[in-house]
């Protein structure tokens, strides 16, 4: 499957792709301007025939794109916190292999070759200048899906749907995989009731511990609780999380 994976340089961009996704993924595919634009213009086109066109997942910063049918995420990094207002989406590194849209990409093929519920990566892109770079990240669209967050906002769900995403997080943290944020936006549940988990950045397979596991799970509780602390009608209770770590204890 290893053959598949391959690395095409055009100047100072380097795009690690699946060759059996994409053939010859060219650099305007990471061009958010582009897609914006084409989006714009299909919802104009959308809005005049009295349909409304899909918002996006959560509060990330990307953007959906067509191509042969099929429906992608392009993901741009950011960086956060204080440095954020300085770097932007600057990364100061100089092994492509090392940057955050490299390692993300092989971390999700990895997981999907374990069989885990994320979506597929189809391709990363570094723009490598002198001290640092640029990253972009492209992956399947998980179709009929909410984040978990989006759908407690307006909705309650069953003690079964917590209880499945106590055994998702289960099943990652059974192969050792590090979610670096898990929280409500990075949790899908699709209509059908499955369950995925999205955003590995800076996440990676972990030498096995109690400790950061249960770490991992606090994180999400508290995001949970700021979600009910901030957000008016937020369906999130005590209950509600123990039926999620029944599953996980199970």
């Amino acid at each position: 499957m290893q053959s598949q994976f391959k690395i095409k340089k055009t100047c100072d961009s380097y795009i690690l792709y699946d060759a059996s996704i994409i053939a010859d993924p060219s650099l305007q595919l990471f061009d958010r301007d582009y897609h914006t634009n084409q989006s714009a213009q299909q919802n104009n086109s959308l809005s005049a025939a009295g349909l409304i066109a899909e918002p996006g997942i959560g509060r990330a910063r990307v953007v959906y794109l067509s191509f042969e049918g099929k429906t992608w995420v392009l993901k741009h990094y950011y960086r956060g916190g204080v440095v954020a207002s300085i770097l932007k989406d600057q990364y100061l590194g100089f092994n492509i292999e090392k940057s955050r849209a490299f390692r993300e990409w092989r971390l999700l093929k990895k997981m999907r070759q374990l069989g885990l519920p994320v979506p597929d990566a189809v391709a990363a892109h570094v723009d490598k200048k002198m001290f640092y770079y640029h990253a972009d990240l492209i992956t399947e669209k998980i179709e009929n899906s909410k984040t978990l967050a989006d759908v407690l906002e307006k909705n309650t769900i069953t003690s079964e749907q917590w209880k499945k995403v106590g055994a998702c997080i289960k099943l990652f943290h059974q192969h050792d995989i590090y979610h670096a944020d898990l929280n409500a936006r990075n949790i899908l549940l699709t209509e059908s009731g499955d369950v995925y988990l999205i955003d590995f950045d800076n996440s990676y397979i972990r030498v096995n511990s109690i400790s950061w596991k249960m770490a991992n799970l606090a994180r999400l509780k508290r995001s949970l609780l700021k979600f009910k602390k901030n957000e008016t009608g937020f369906n999130f209770s005590e209950d509600n999380w123990n039926d999620l770590l029944e599953a996980y204890k199970s």
